[in-house]
């Protein structure tokens, strides 16, 4: 039987519901992602992918629906509570860490998260700074060199690699990728994609990472999903994914939707 690392059952979301202005966002929507997969989610603008993902992680309260992450019902956990079991990265090289502190500070940090502390301690210990250093190394951007320096003095793909790293330290539950490349110039976001791939390969991760890209969502992962309106309107994986163009794409969502996709941002990404 394969393990369902994520599963989303009849998932409704609304903003500003109850009021002359009410959009409803996601709209029964069902999703199960077994352990390992690696899934691109597209979609336009207002599709519902930012309120799928934080729906996911915590950030929206669940209107109707459930959430299960390995099996375990966190429909109504918090963000902190979540935690153990997710981790996240986001389009901005500037979430995710805290720019004052080292990069082995940061790196500390991100050992320690989900669990329960009454202290908090920024200090490193030699062995603990050793195996840092080994997972740096492993980027290959010569981090590993630059444990003492401020995070926030570094570059923006410098700074998303890093923080790749540490929300992939603890091996969570399912790792949320949303548009972390996006922020990033070409040549630097191609190689935080290639590193992406290297770490959910290696790891063995659950992955649902959001991008604008049509090109990237078909060339990472073994799963694609494009949302419409709340619900999944293409779900393609293995051989059937691995030998669609993106015109082939574009012509899949026309004939699942019965509409052109018309978001400049895709369209021209």
């Amino acid at each position: 039987m394969t393990n369902q690392a994520l599963e989303i059952k009849r998932l409704h979301q609304y903003f500003n519901r109850g009021t002359s202005n009410e959009r409803h966002i996601l709209r029964g929507l069902d999703l199960t992602l077994d352990s390992g997969e690696f899934v691109a989610v597209i979609g336009g603008n207002g599709a519902g992918k930012s309120t799928l993902m934080n729906s996911i992680a915590g950030n929206l309260p669940v209107d109707e629906g459930q959430i299960l992450i390995n099996q375990e019902d966190v429909t109504y956990e918090s963000v902190a509570q979540r935690a153990r079991l997710i981790g996240r990265v986001f389009q901005d090289p500037q979430m995710g860490t805290a720019p004052l502190l080292t990069v082995e500070e940061n790196l500390s940090l991100a050992m320690l998260r989900g669990q329960r502390r009454k202290i908090l301690t920024p200090g490193v210990k030699r062995r603990q700074r050793a195996f840092l250093q080994e997972k740096l190394a492993l980027l290959n951007l010569g981090l590993e060199d630059r444990l003492g320096a401020e995070i926030g003095l570094l570059s923006g793909g410098q700074r998303q690699a890093i923080t790749l790293l540490m929300a992939t330290l603890q091996n969570p539950a399912i790792l949320l990728l949303d548009e972390h490349t996006a922020a990033l110039d070409p040549e630097t976001s191609q190689i935080v994609m290639n590193l992406t791939a290297k770490l959910v390969a290696e790891q063995h991760l659950t992955t649902l990472m959001i991008t604008h890209n049509m090109a990237a969502a078909l060339q990472f992962g073994n799963r694609l999903i494009m949302l419409d309106h709340g619900k999944i309107a293409v779900d393609i994986r293995g051989a059937e994914k691995e030998k669609l163009t993106v015109p082939d794409l574009l012509a899949l969502f026309k004939q699942r939707s019965g509409q052109e996709l018309t978001d400049d941002a895709m369209l021209l990404s």
